[in-house]
């Protein structure tokens, strides 16, 4: 079956780092460093299809403002921030694996930087996560008729934030797992899928039909010719 592209708007979603690029940590200078977004990896989103993003999904991304935050809380005070053209705490850099960062947090003078360090150092933190906005026909759905299918993102819009998060929402043999809180949105991205990709059938199958019944048409009418 061919890709289906099915955004009408922009939608953003989230990602859980389970396994494949850990971040890496120097606790007494509070380094955090590592890989939110790993291209081209084949991802089994919460049992409802696979997924992978494109090399070049992020050449357009709008990378100007990434906070890094806890949990997604938005509520609180980054530990650290990206931001193009102004003083920032948070490197970012896109390579041939993916979108990398890097940051040195305040561990002096920020008790939740401090206590993030320790955590990620115990272990008691592994997660990583990321927000990001899916760009209109920014995404192609292959085998809809399958039990699993699966879909390419090929345009991000804009990465809005990156999190160190207690637990990854779907703890599977993947590289990336979905925020429960966005699992609706990732369903729904699905059902219309496969509602487009049975629109097109459909509408498939009616203009051959149309065509069908032109050229019987056709036919009738050179044999009443002939008589």
């Amino acid at each position: 079956m061919p890709p289906i592209n099915t955004l009408t708007t922009p939608r953003f979603e989230r990602r859980s780092i389970i396994e494949g690029k850990p971040a890496a940590i120097n606790p007494l200078e509070g380094i955090i460093e590592g890989y939110p977004i790993v291209f081209n990896q084949r991802t089994l989103i919460a049992g409802l299809f696979y997924e992978e993003i494109d090399a070049h999904a992020l050449d357009s991304a709008d990378l100007s403002d990434i906070k890094f935050l806890l949990n997604h809380n938005g509520d609180g005070i980054p530990v650290a921030r990206h931001r193009r053209g102004k003083r920032s705490s948070m490197d970012v850099d896109i390579d041939s694996v993916g979108m990398a960062i890097k940051t040195k947090l305040d561990i002096d003078n920020n008790a939740t930087a401090r206590e993030l360090c320790s955590a990620v150092t115990r272990g008691d933190v592994e997660d990583m996560s990321f927000t990001f906005g899916v760009m209109v026909s920014g995404e192609e759905w292959y085998d809809l008729d399958q039990p699993i299918p699966f879909r390419r993102i090929t345009k991000i819009s804009k990465v809005t934030e990156v999190s160190a998060v207690n637990d990854g929402a779907y703890p599977q043999t993947s590289i990336y797992a979905r925020s429960a809180d966005t699992l609706d949105n990732e369903k729904k991205a699905l059902d219309n899928a496969r509602v487009a990709a049975l629109d097109n059938e459909k509408r498939e199958r009616q203009t051959a039909q149309a065509a069908l019944r032109l050229e019987i048409e056709k036919y009738l009418f050179l044999e009443e010719q002939r008589q």
